[in-house]
C-alpha cells in the first residue's frame, strides 16, 4: 500500500473518531440465497484457434473451451455506523463484504470477495420552507476508505487456474489491496439537481510470478446536472474523467499489438464517459428509465486499444401491489477500436465488441424488514476475438433483512 497515503488517512480517521456525538445509529443489512450459474466461468461457446502468445504464431494452439455449470450461495453484508455531532453533520464509518460460495469445489475458483471500508464526515445542506419546516437539499461528504478484492485468475477455456506455458502459476494476478480518499456534494435547488466528486484509489495487486503486475492509481472526478422538466420526468446528466496511472504494465506497440519493457511506455489510460438519464412516471406504480452513455479510452503512448463504448438500456419498475415490486432492464453495448488486433495479433484482425444484457427481478416485502426475490439474469457477448464470446445465465432466489 502507499505508506504516504495512510499516514494522511490515519490521522483524519482518529480524528473523526475522537470527536464528540450526540447520537448514534447503527444499521446493517444481510444478502443471501441461492442461485444457479450456466457458465461460471464464461468460456467460449466454441472452438478456436489462439495465437495470443507470439511464441505460438502462426499456427497458433487449438482450443476447445469446456462450459462449466453449478449452484451458488451470494452472500451480502453490509454495516454502517452514523455518529451525530450535530443536527447538520455526522461521522459516518461502514463496513461490507460481498461474496459468493460455489457449492461444488471444483468450481471454487469462480467466486470472489470483496471486503470494504468506509470513514468519513457527512455534511447535511437543508432549507427551510414557507412553511418554516426544515427540508434537506443535498449533502457533502469527504471518506477515505479501504478495501480488499480477492478473485483467482482462471483459464475461461477449463476453469483452471492459470499458468504460463512452462507451468508458473498466475492465479493471484487479479487479486488487490487499494486505499484510497473519495468526496462528494450534491444539491438541489428548484427543479435542478447537482452534483460533483472525485476519487483517488491506489491499487495494490499480487506480484505474479511471471509477467507484469498490475499495480496502479485511479484519478477520477465527475459531474452531474439534472431538472425535472415535468411533474412525472427528470432528465439527468453525468460525465467522469478518470485516468489509471500504472506503475509496472508497459503499453503495446500500434503496428504489432506487443509490449517492450525496453523501448514503451508505462501504460496510462484515460477515460471520459458521458452518461443521460430520462426517468418517466407513466402512472403511480410504473416507472420507465432511459439510460444512454458513451465511454472513450485513451492509451497515452501509441493508441493502441482506444476504444469508444456506447450502452443503451431501457429500465423499468412496475409496483404490482403493496408489497410485491417488479424491475426489469434491458441493454445493449456495442464497443468499437481504433486499433485493436484479436489476440493482440496483428494478422488476426480488428477487435469489435457487442453485448445485450437481460434482468428481471421481482421483490415481495414480508414487512419492513425483509424481503424476498427471484432474480434471472441473461448475459451474450459477442466479440471477434473468441475469447471473450460467449453466454451466461443466472437464476437466483433470494431474501434480504435490513435493520
Amino acid at each position: 500500500m502507499n505508506n504516504k497515503l495512510l499516514l494522511k488517512i490515519l490521522p483524519f480517521s482518529v480524528y473523526m473518531v475522537s470527536m464528540p456525538v450526540f447520537g448514534q445509529d447503527i444499521n446493517w443489512s444481510i444478502e443471501t440465497g441461492l442461485g444457479y450459474e450456466s457458465n461460471v466461468f464464461h468460456a467460449p461457446d466454441h472452438a478456436y484457434v489462439d495465437t495470443a502468445l507470439p511464441s505460438t504464431r502462426p499456427a497458433g494452439i487449438a482450443v476447445t473451451p469446456v462450459e462449466k455449470d453449478g449452484m451458488f450461495v451470494p452472500i451480502d453484508v453490509q454495516v454502517d455506523l452514523r455518529n451525530k455531532i450535530n443536527d447538520s453533520s455526522n461521522f459516518i464509518s461502514g463496513i461490507g463484504l460481498d461474496t459468493k460460495f460455489m457449492l461444488d469445489s471444483d468450481l471454487s475458483d469462480a467466486s470472489q470477495t470483496n471486503v470494504d471500508l468506509d470513514l468519513g464526515f457527512e455534511y447535511l445542506l437543508t432549507k427551510t420552507m414557507k412553511s418554516k419546516k426544515i427540508k434537506k437539499a443535498g449533502n457533502a461528504y469527504i471518506g477515505a476508505f479501504v478495501s480488499t478484492h480477492n478473485q483467482v485468475y482462471v483459464d475461461s477455456d477449463s476453469g483452471l487456474p492459470k499458468t504460463t506455458t512452462g507451468g508458473t502459476s498466475l492465479s493471484d494476478k487479479y487479486s488487490y489491496q487499494s486505499i484510497g480518499l473519495k468526496a462528494s456534494y450534491d444539491r438541489s435547488v428548484g427543479k435542478m439537481w447537482y452534483m460533483a466528486g472525485f476519487v483517488y484509489e491506489n491499487l495494490n495487486y499480487e506480484a505474479p510470478a511471471s509477467g507484469a503486475e498490475y499495480d496502479h492509481t485511479l484519478n477520477k472526478i465527475e459531474l452531474g446536472i439534472g431538472r425535472e422538466l415535468t411533474r412525472s420526468t427528470d432528465l439527468k446528466f453525468n460525465y467522469s474523467h478518470s485516468v489509471r496511472d500504472y506503475s509496472k504494465r508497459y503499453s503495446r506497440d500500434a503496428a504489432t499489438g506487443t509490449y517492450n519493457s525496453t523501448l514503451n511506455d508505462l501504460l496510462n489510460y484515460t477515460y471520459d464517459d458521458f452518461g443521460l438519464t430520462l426517468a418517466h412516471k407513466a402512472t403511480d406504480d410504473l416507472k420507465l428509465y432511459l439510460d444512454m452513455s458513451n465511454t472513450t479510452r485513451t492509451d497515452a503512448f501509441e493508441a493502441y486499444n482506444d476504444y469508444s463504448k456506447t450502452d443503451f438500456a431501457i429500465r423499468a419498475r412496475y409496483k404490482y401491489s403493496d408489497k410485491i415490486k417488479i424491475r426489469a432492464k434491458i441493454k445493449s453495448s456495442s464497443t468499437n477500436y481504433d486499433n485493436a488486433y484479436n489476440f493482440d495479433d496483428n494478422t488476426r484482425g480488428g477487435k469489435e465488441n457487442s453485448g445485450f444484457d437481460l434482468d428481471l427481478k421481482v421483490e415481495h416485502e414480508w414487512n419492513k424488514n425483509k424481503v424476498y426475490y427471484v432474480e434471472l439474469n441473461h448475459t451474450d457477448r459477442k466479440s471477434t476475438d473468441d475469447r471473450y464470446d460467449y453466454t451466461d445465465e443466472v437464476v437466483m432466489i433470494g431474501a434480504k433483512w435490513e435493520y
